[in-house]
């Protein structure tokens, strides 16, 4: 290599010599860049230009290149690109070197090499060589580790070696008691989080100038460190439940669950789902199994951690036995009752006739014990209550209600426990059962008892035999005898006897012969006024009959001697006995009889009262029983409604009331008028108003209020009441009274359309026939005789014909009275008195309100029934 260099150069000084000597201008080879040397960077790609400098460039041969070695370097073959290679440009006398990734085994002196008239010429360069600053293992993102040492890892080549220093964030790094600067990196001793951050390695190659840079971006991963949460979860089963898992960490982990006692990873199992970014855990219907302990893992590239959760899973209690159970009175009695669920139901038990429950333990003075258990049963707790009751009673008997609860909810479920006891009668009563004129009647024999009682009959000790006058129906535990008492032996003593398993009872039943009452004791005038006379009177002693229903008497004046054309009276026992629409100043003569459900007794107890003449109305008095000293609190502030009864006529009707009221003050116990100025007084126009409201008062003010009864002989004498108002203020804002009521206007408009009707009515019978009033006239005129007949009254000529019939009518002249009768028997029994029937039952036509009641009246009879009057 060197005699070829020496002698390229030797042929090149040749002709410069020969250029010289003949005195032409200089012809050479020119290398672009025109360095002598030049320097380049490993791996970087280098062109070389040569061109011919020649006064004529067309006496130039085309150039060449050589490399190092002293070859020629040819051109790249078509469709291929060498490393190194050569390129002509004819047109202008040059010859392009490629090199296009140069390496160290490059370098060297490169030669240009041609022709001029066929003298040689060339031109070289040398090329250096050099490796620059390459990062080898300096990734610009870099992830550490909480806690733990970690280099920052940032390697440099270059030639000449580099020299490295490291900055954060701008601030230079030193070695020191956290930072080791190594070859390689950057070593961080017990990595924190306030090492995240942005790191630069900063490298510089001193005899080449080069300097670099290079930013890497440290992240520090944390460990997955679990939030605080409650370590036991709940559940109910057959719902849909989730429980969630929590855990800080860099990056964010990913969760993962399974169930301790399994090990089973519940993402791929059926009815879980896990959700692996949020940590949740989903369960589908969860079952009674599902309790126990959950392992909650969370990962990331820091490391993992995990939690223990316990669910507990509510199973609401389910009583699957509770068995009806019977035991006899005076023994012991026994309910169990069973219930699953978890946790453990807690069992109660209660009684469905009380709303208290029975306490675990003893109850009534230990008489009633309740005892309870549980224990594990599967996936379940199974607990247990048996209620106990000592020396067992009736009122024992009955359903029980067995309670089960946990927090899941609670179960109800009846147990019966039934009591046995021995026949009873204590619900039947001893009272006679009453037959005449052979009328059959019907004995009962109901017993209780547990088993059911069989039933048999004595009379007089003696088994009771059927016969025709004798029937016995049903053997227990209801029994009847019918008795027809066609001989009077038949009456007497009938025994009831009743057995069963745990013993006997006997019930008596007297049947016994009755009579119509005895004569009444005594009658006693009471009140009397201008028209009315009430009584008091004695009935008398029931023991030969049933109870009595009711008093009738007879009346006349006292002038008539014929007791047949008396009038009578009838009242239901025990209402007032009063008698009304008398003559004032007249003189009566009445007789009173008892009745019962036999018949009406015979005429006694004579009475006669002179009737007073004629005056003002009897004193009203209040509904309330009150004082009328004492004082009476208001509801309202401005108003007060006075109530009082309809006091008798004496004679002559009431036509008005007056009401006055008056404020008073209470001075030394004594009431006194404020003043007579401040007095007001209203009259009622009305003969049986029996309210009234007084509207206008002051608050908080007591008043003394009258109310006065008037006909056209004066006034009554005052009722007196005394009321304090209410607190509040004076007017109440109510409309002032109307002159009619709704109602009354309601009434008169229904009352203009029936006598339109009427009218129309009226029009087409007289000119046609036609309408209500001709089909009531082509009807059989009732008379007189029917009248009486069915009512059998003194007045019935006080009944109107029809409207259509012109025959006089003069009032008749008073029937006899009837003689008191006596009833047709009629079977019953002793649960259900004897029934009217015929012409026997008592026919009420006429009613009165008297003393603040209604007291019915009859002219055909008795009445027979309890509640015939009110």
């Amino acid at each position: 290599m060197r005699s070829s260099r020496g002698r390229t150069t030797g042929v090149a000084a040749l002709a410069l010599m020969l250029a010289a000597l003949t005195g032409c201008s200089a012809q050479n080879l020119r290398i672009f860049p025109m360095q002598k040397q030049q320097t380049v960077a490993v791996g970087k790609s280098v062109v070389l230009t040569c061109q011919a400098d020649a006064s004529d460039p067309a006496l130039v041969s085309q150039p060449q290149w050589r490399d190092p070695k002293g070859q020629i370097i040819n051109e790249a073959a078509s469709g291929t690109r060498p490393e190194i290679y050569t390129e002509p440009m004819p047109a202008k006398q040059l010859q392009l070197l490629y090199i296009s990734s140069i390496t160290p085994a490059m370098a060297g002196n490169y030669t240009c090499e041609a022709t001029f008239t066929n003298m040689p010429l060339s031109a070289s360069v040398i090329l250096d060589t050099f490796v620059a600053i390459t990062w080898t293992n300096a990734n610009e993102n870099q992830y550490a580790t909480k806690g733990k040492d970690f280099k920052v890892m940032c390697e440099v080549t270059a030639e000449p070696a580099p020299s490295v220093d490291w900055f954060k964030e701008g601030t230079p790094i030193l070695t020191g008691d956290r930072y080791v600067i190594d070859v390689n990196g950057l070593l961080i001793k017990s990595i924190e989080e306030s090492d995240d951050g942005t790191y630069t390695c900063r490298a510089v190659v001193i005899q080449t100038g080069e300097l670099a840079e290079r930013n890497i971006k440290l992240e520090v991963y944390t460990a997955p460190e679990m939030e605080e949460r409650e370590t036991r979860v709940v559940i109910k089963e057959g719902e849909s439940a989730s429980i969630t898992c929590k855990a800080r960490g860099k990056p964010p982990p990913t969760y993962s669950w399974i169930k301790a006692s399994t090990r089973e990873n519940l993402g791929t199992a059926s009815r879980f789902s896990v959700n692996e970014i949020k940590g949740l855990l989903t369960f589908d219907r969860v079952e009674a199994g599902d309790y126990g302990k959950y392992i909650c893992s969370a990962v990331n590239q820091a490391g993992h951690n995990e939690t223990e959760i316990e669910v507990e899973v509510l199973v609401p209690p389910k009583i699957f036995e509770l068995y009806n159970t019977t035991a006899a009175e005076k023994t012991e009695g026994r309910l169990e009752c069973k219930a699953s669920g978890r946790p453990a139901p807690r069992i109660s038990f209660r009684k469905l006739s009380s709303s208290e429950r029975l306490l675990n333990g003893p109850n009534d003075d230990g008489r009633i014990i309740i005892e309870t258990s549980n224990r594990q049963t599967g996936d379940q707790m199974q607990s247990s209550a048996v209620i106990t009751i000592t020396s067992l009673n009736r009122t024992d008997d009955g359903l029980y209600e067995c309670v089960a609860e946990n927090e899941g909810g609670e179960a109800r479920k009846n147990g019966h426990l039934t009591v046995q006891f021995k026949p009873t009668f204590d619900h039947m009563t001893n009272v006679p059962i009453w037959s005449w004129n052979s009328q059959p009647v019907n004995i009962s024999c109901i017993a209780e008892s547990i088993p059911n009682a069989t039933i048999k009959w004595k009379f007089h000790d003696v088994d009771l035999i059927e016969s025709p006058q004798v029937r016995i129906y049903g053997s227990g535990p209801i029994s009847y005898v019918t008795v027809t008492p066609t001989d009077r032996s038949l009456y007497g003593v009938y025994k009831c006897l009743a057995t069963n398993t745990l013993g006997e009872a006997e019930h008596i039943n007297q049947l016994r012969e009755a009579f119509p009452p005895g004569t009444v004791t005594q009658a006693k005038q009471e009140t009397i006024t201008a028209t009315s006379v009430s009584f008091n009177i004695v009935g008398p002693p029931e023991e030969m009959g049933p109870p009595i229903l009711a008093y009738t008497t007879q009346y006349k004046e006292n002038g008539n001697y014929d007791w047949n054309l008396a009038m009578n009276r009838t009242w239901s026992a025990n209402s007032p006995y009063i008698v009304e629409n008398l003559r004032p100043m007249f003189s009566y003569d009445f007789r009173f009889a008892a009745v019962n459900r036999v018949g009406v007794g015979s005429w006694g107890a004579p009475i006669t009262v002179i009737m007073p003449r004629r005056s003002p109305p009897e004193q009203p008095k209040w509904r309330e029983a009150v004082s009328s000293e004492s004082l009476i609190h208001g509801k309202f502030a401005d108003r007060y409604e006075l109530q009082w009864k309809v006091p008798a006529h004496n004679g002559e009707p009431i036509d008005m009331y007056e009401i006055s009221y008056c404020p008073v003050m209470k001075v030394s116990g004594e009431w006194r008028i404020s003043g007579e100025s401040d007095c007001l007084t209203e009259e009622l126009k009305s003969y049986e108003a029996i309210n009234y409201e007084v509207r206008g008062l002051q608050p908080d003010t007591r008043y003394r209020m009258h109310v006065r009864a008037h006909n056209i002989l004066g006034y009554s004498l005052p009722a007196q009441l005394y009321v304090q108002t209410a607190l509040g203020v004076e007017r109440s804002g109510f409309a002032p009274p109307q002159l009619l009521s709704s109602g009354a206007i309601v009434g008169i408009a229904l009352a203009g359309v029936l006598i339109c009707l009427l009218i129309v009515d009226l029009l087409l019978f007289c000119f046609r026939r036609q309408g209500v009033i001709a089909t009531i006239c082509g009807k059989r005129v009732k008379t007189h005789k029917d009248d009486e007949t069915k009512l059998g009254s003194l007045y019935g000529w006080r009944f109107p014909l029809p409207y259509c019939s012109t025959k006089p009518r003069a009032p008749p002249s008073p029937a006899p009275l009837p003689p008191p009768v006596k009833l047709v028997p009629t079977p019953t029994d002793e649960k259900e008195p004897l029934k009217e029937t015929g012409d026997d039952a008592i026919k009420r036509n006429s009613s009165v309100e008297f003393d603040g009641r209604r007291v019915y009246a009859t002219s055909g009879g008795p009445i027979i029934g309890k509640n015939s009057a009110v």
